[in-house]
C-alpha cells in the first residue's frame, strides 16, 4: 500500500522547495523517498526540507535533500524563506505536524549547520539570518585563487567567480542568454576548482557575479550549480551571502559596518540577473563579514496537499 505524506509547495525566485513532515518517512528510505519526491512526475523541485520537532529547545528541526547533489545538504536559503512564508500564511504546525510553540513573528531553525532564525519583515518579506553559516564561511576558509586564466573565490564550499573575469579570458562566452561555450567553459572551471581547492566533497555550488544593470543595485547573479544536467538557480540564498563574502574580499565592497546590498536575480535558467531582488545586510569589521541576513522579493506558496509513495 503506498504511503500518504502532506507537503507543501513553494519558490524563492524559481528555486522550488518542497516541504513535508519527516515522521512520515522511514528512515531506511528517507533519501530514496524524499529523492521520488523531487523528480518528475511527482511533486518536482529543487530542495526537500524534512520538518521535525526539536522538544527540548521548542525549535524546529529540518534535514534538507538537494536535487542537484542528490544527498544531504546542511543548509538551503531558499528552504528558509518558503518556511517563513509558509508560517506568514498557514498554520504550519498542523501541516508538519509540529509541537514546537513558535512566536507569531520567528521561527528558530536548527540544520546540519546549526541554528537560523527566520524573521517577519515589512511589506511581507521574510529575513533568514545567516551569521551561522558566515562561522561555517570562515571556518572553511575563504581563499582567492585563479582557474584556467579566471580570478575566482572559494567561499566555504562555494565557488565564486565573474562574468567578466570569465568573459576576458574567453570572449565568446554569454550569459545573457547563458550560451554553449559558457556552459562548456564552467563545466571545465568546476572541475579545477575541485583540483585547485579541496572542500571536502564534489563541488556543486557554483556563484557567477555580473555587473548589475541598474546602477542602483550591487551586482547580477546566476547559480549554475550543475550545468551538465541542466540545474541551473536563477536564485539562492546563500549563494548570495557567498558573493557578497566573494565581493568584500575582493574589495569590490569597501568599508566597516553595516552594509545593504541589492542582487538582480530570478532571470530563469539563461539570464544572469533577472526582475527581482535578493537583499543582503552585512555588518563589516577589518575587512571580514561578522554578521549578515538576506530575504527575495518574490516568494510564493503554490500548492499543499498530500503525495502518495
Amino acid at each position: 500500500m503506498k504511503k500518504e505524506i502532506p507537503f507543501l509547495k513553494g519558490h524563492m525566485g524559481g528555486n522550488e522547495i518542497v516541504l513535508a513532515p519527516r515522521g512520515r518517512f522511514p528512515e531506511s528510505a528517507e533519501l530514496e523517498l524524499s529523492l521520488e519526491i523531487l523528480e518528475r512526475p511527482q511533486i518536482g523541485g529543487d530542495q526537500l526540507g524534512l520538518l521535525f520537532d526539536l522538544p527540548e529547545t521548542s525549535h524546529v528541526g529540518a534535514k534538507i535533500i538537494d536535487i542537484n547533489s542528490r544527498d544531504y545538504i546542511p543548509m538551503c536559503g531558499g528552504m528558509t524563506q518558503v518556511l517563513g512564508k509558509a508560517h506568514l500564511e498557514l498554520d504550519i504546525s498542523d501541516i508538519f505536524e509540529l509541537d514546537s510553540s513558535m512566536s507569531n513573528d520567528e521561527i528558530r531553525l536548527e540544520t546540519e549547520l546549526g541554528g537560523f532564525p527566520i524573521r517577519d519583515a515589512p511589506e511581507g518579506r521574510v529575513i533568514t539570518v545567516m551569521d551561522t553559516f558566515l562561522n561555517y564561511v570562515y571556518e572553511a576558509g575563504v581563499e582567492r585563487g585563479t582557474l584556467n586564466g579566471v580570478k575566482s573565490f572559494k567561499v566555504g564550499d562555494y565557488f565564486v567567480t565573474f562574468e567578466d573575469e570569465i568573459k576576458k579570458r574567453y570572449p565568446e562566452t554569454s550569459f545573457h542568454p547563458l550560451n554553449k561555450e559558457a556552459g562548456e567553459i564552467l563545466i571545465e572551471l568546476q572541475k579545477k576548482f575541485r583540483h585547485e581547492f579541496d572542500t571536502g566533497k564534489e563541488n556543486r555550488d557554483l556563484a557567477i557575479i555580473g555587473e548589475p544593470e541598474n546602477e542602483a543595485r550591487t551586482a547580477r547573479l546566476i547559480f549554475p550549480h550543475n550545468i551538465s544536467e541542466g540545474l541551473i538557480e536563477p536564485t539562492c540564498g546563500t549563494g548570495a551571502v557567498a558573493a557578497a563574502v566573494a565581493l568584500v574580499e575582493k574589495g569590490s565592497i569597501s568599508g566597516s559596518g553595516r552594509m545593504d546590498l541589492g542582487f538582480e536575480t530570478g532571470g530563469g535558467k539563461e539570464y544572469i540577473g533577472g526582475p527581482e531582488v535578493t537583499k543582503v545586510v552585512l555588518e563589516v569589521k577589518s575587512g571580514k563579514v561578522r554578521k549578515g541576513q538576506f530575504s527575495h522579493e518574490l516568494v510564493e506558496i503554490l500548492a499543499a496537499g498530500n503525495v502518495f509513495l
